[in-house]
């Protein structure tokens, strides 16, 4: 089905290792070459159809669950995206303000996950949904907000997300009757590239922006009158990217919409990265499987059963009858 890519396997050098030599493998490298490919095209295909099928089998066993893909023309996929039961019962108590962040990279197959969130009364993450893209266009995006719109049959009040103007356009056309807010996280964390590191590190002009744009306790009037003041005393008024942020003050300046209640999700950087760590197991065991050794005691990595202190993990076997079986079975 879908042809992912997960990296070369360096088939030739495996073989040269285990035959002792270039000279002693038998074949050419052209051939291992073609072998791989072989191999990768399989393993990919598997990969893929795997993972979309079982999903598609809970669609087709549990009634509230939702799944929809697509492919592109020589049938790789290009996006996957579910949600279940309990996220569509989180969306109807908590659905009124969402956030869907694209920025998680960090897999395998190089595709972009993108966790729905939203906060509960308990200021806590909750999860609506979320999707695997290959690609960051305004017709991908289009096709996933199509696909959120058909699991959950409405459209939130808010939707916060960062820049992307892809995402921006899909939002306009798809989640029409949606107010869009931008993460002031996104535009803030690049002041220090666009205006200079000496001036933000030197002076207080970090602290006299961000006294005016952290807050709602503004009015926007008030936040004109700091910004323009700001500016000025830095002589910023040729600062392009400046004029550009201001310009579009109204999506993402609290002072301008200081009466809705935004669940801290304009800050929604933080948010996301927890949704990506939670579903991002591939990452953790990645990084697992990196470490020297593996303790015997306990199956955890990074020390030696002779430094562990933790207790053993139970395996449901008898120790000394698994004991008595190995010098049985010696004997």
């Amino acid at each position: 089905m879908a042809k992912i890519n997960i990296g070369p396997v360096r088939t030739f050098n495996v073989m040269r290792t285990i035959f002792g030599g270039f000279e002693e493998v038998g074949v050419s490298k052209n051939d291992c070459k073609n072998f791989k490919r072989e191999i990768n095209l399989f393993i990919n295909e598997y990969d893929a159809e795997m993972m979309v099928g079982n999903l598609m089998k809970k669609k087709e066993h549990l009634p509230d669950f939702s799944c929809e893909y697509f492919t592109d023309e020589e049938n790789s996929l290009v996006g996957l995206f579910w949600s279940d039961g309990e996220s569509k019962s989180n969306y109807q108590v908590f659905g009124d303000i969402m956030s869907f962040d694209a920025t998680y990279r960090s897999n395998r197959y190089s595709m972009v996950f993108v966790p729905f969130t939203g906060i509960d009364n308990h200021n806590n993450n909750v999860s609506f949904g979320a999707a695997l893209l290959a690609s960051e266009t305004a017709e991908t995006y289009k096709w996933l907000l199509r696909c959120f719109l058909k699991a959950f049959g409405k459209q939130p009040d808010v939707v916060v997300t960062d820049q992307d103007p892809a995402m921006k356009k899909a939002i306009e056309e798809v989640f029409s009757g949606s107010r869009h807010r931008l993460c002031m996280w996104h535009v803030m964390h690049k002041l220090s590239t666009k205006v200079g590191v000496t001036l933000c590190n030197t002076t207080d002009f970090k602290q006299r922006i961000c006294d005016i744009v952290w807050t709602d306790s503004l009015s926007p009037s008030e936040f004109e009158v700091g910004w323009h003041s700001v500016i000025q005393d830095f002589d910023l008024s040729d600062n392009n990217w400046l004029g550009d942020i201001y310009d579009m003050r109204e999506s993402w300046i609290p002072a301008y919409y200081r009466d809705e209640l935004m669940s801290g999700l304009m800050r929604m950087t933080s948010r996301s990265k927890s949704e990506n760590h939670f579903f991002g197991q591939e990452e953790a065991i990645v990084k697992a499987g990196k470490k020297s050794r593996q303790c015997q005691k306990c199956k955890e990595y990074g020390h030696y059963a002779s430094t562990c202190s933790k207790p053993p993990k139970k395996t449901g076997v008898n120790t000394k009858e698994k004991i008595f079986d190995t010098m049985s079975a010696d004997s």
